[in-house]
């Protein structure tokens, strides 16, 4: 599921002869982008082509490559332009069900499926919930995804960390662990690629963050496309063609999901972080104290700062950036990290950062520098120093939101 962020992308056409009877023009009137790397890449063109013959009309498909490299993320700006000079719309997008956001200046048409995170256990050992799993099991999960703030809830279980899906799904194959907690569209795809799909039951999770919208995104000029999509969209719905259309990777989505503007993140569904704030009824609402209505928190002290900034330096700026701004890891300050729309809370984030980082070695430093490194990153994201140090239990305990009170960059 990961998408490390890349500045470029593939503006390579695959012209799909999608003339439905009767119409021959030489230029598609509807256009679409999607992400070549993404496990849902066929499901989306097969989407956009029955929206396309549903609506008598031809349909281009633009490419683009999510993946990233070693040096770079893919810049969230990349789907402003997109979505301005190669498409009408960027399909695919994931929106986080119980928060809200998107990429500044951009709107996203109504959900057309709901996908996000399963639990997959061998048919032999069925579990649908967290809570079935035996005390002690240990379960496979992937390096910075939210299925690591779960282990807080469920102290009975064991947090295996993987850099992959293919690795945690091969944790499970070989017994190594009892279950994983993974991206819904990457299981379907591995266990597809590799005919064990009557070898594993999966589920969704029910817990926050675990389950995302499928959206589309689009420039307000082009309202009318979206609109027509939506229409499309329910009309498929109403044949039952759309199910089809959607399994396995991902289901109808809930009707209440409405005109989803959100897409919530821990640290690396930075995949395809945006976080703004949203009108979206029932969205969690901002911290008082990000808007200048409260005082706020007071974690850490100035000189634990500086010696978390070292810390950084020499074990997370490899992969996040000197500035914090992001490169093969996603970026740890400004608006899209700390997102009072996210309603994500230090404790959160700490426990990803604890436990999954570094890369190479999760969970290998010091439990004190990790409170260092922790009082550096709420220091770059406009907490004020205090006159008491943050400690290790206090970190990962804290229900203070995570909010950034900077100057966005």
């Amino acid at each position: 599921m990961k998408h490390t962020p890349h500045p470029t992308f593939l503006r390579t056409v695959l012209s799909l002869a999608l003339v439905a009877s009767g119409i021959g023009a030489a230029q598609a009137a509807v256009s679409v982008c999607v992400d070549s790397s993404s496990p849902t890449v066929e499901m989306d063109k097969a989407i956009a082509a029955a929206v396309a013959k549903q609506q008598k009309t031809t349909l281009t498909v633009h490419a683009f490559d999510g993946t990233g490299d070693d040096e770079e993320g893919f810049d969230l700006k990349e789907f402003n332009k997109m979505a301005a000079n190669d498409c009408q719309l960027v399909m695919g997008f994931p929106v986080d069900t119980s928060a809200s956001g998107l990429p500044d200046g951009l709107k996203a048409t109504s959900a057309y499926g709901r996908t996000g995170f399963v639990l997959v256990t061998p048919v032999a050992a069925p579990a649908h919930s967290l809570s079935r799993l035996p005390e002690g099991s240990q379960v496979a999960v992937t390096y910075q995804t939210t299925p690591n703030l779960y282990f807080v809830d469920y102290p009975k279980l064991q947090a295996d960390v993987h850099l992959t899906n293919d690795d945690a799904i091969s944790a499970l194959e070989q017994k190594k662990v009892g279950a994983a907690m993974l991206w819904r569209p990457s299981v379907v795809g591995y266990l597809a690629q590799h005919q064990e799909e009557k070898q594993f039951d999966y589920a969704e999770l029910d817990e926050p963050h675990a389950r995302w919208n499928l959206v589309a995104l689009y420039d307000p000029a082009n309202a009318a496309v979206a609109q027509s999509f939506d229409a499309s969209i329910k009309a498929l719905q109403a044949s039952g063609a759309l199910g089809k259309l959607l399994d396995p990777y991902a289901v109808v989505a809930d009707a209440a999901s409405g005109n989803s503007q959100a897409n919530a993140t821990t640290l690396s569904m930075l995949q395809r972080g945006a976080q703004l704030a949203s009108n979206t009824p029932g969205a969690p609402k901002a911290d008082p104290a990000a808007a200048g209505g409260g005082a706020i928190d007071k974690l850490y002290t100035s000189a634990q700062a500086d010696k978390g900034k070292a810390d950084y330096a020499e074990n997370c700026a490899l992969c996040h950036g000197d500035t914090l701004a992001g490169r093969a890891g996603p970026a740890l300050k400004g608006k899209h990290f700390a997102n009072p729309a996210a309603n994500f809370h230090v404790g959160d984030i700490f426990t990803i950062v604890s436990q999954n980082m570094p890369a190479t070695q999760p969970a290998s430093l010091d439990p004190k520098m990790y409170a260092d490194i922790m009082a550096f990153l709420l220091q770059e994201n406009g907490y004020p120093a205090g006159d008491k140090e943050l400690t290790f239990d206090d970190a990962k305990a804290s229900k203070v939101p995570l909010v950034y009170h900077g100057t966005e960059q």
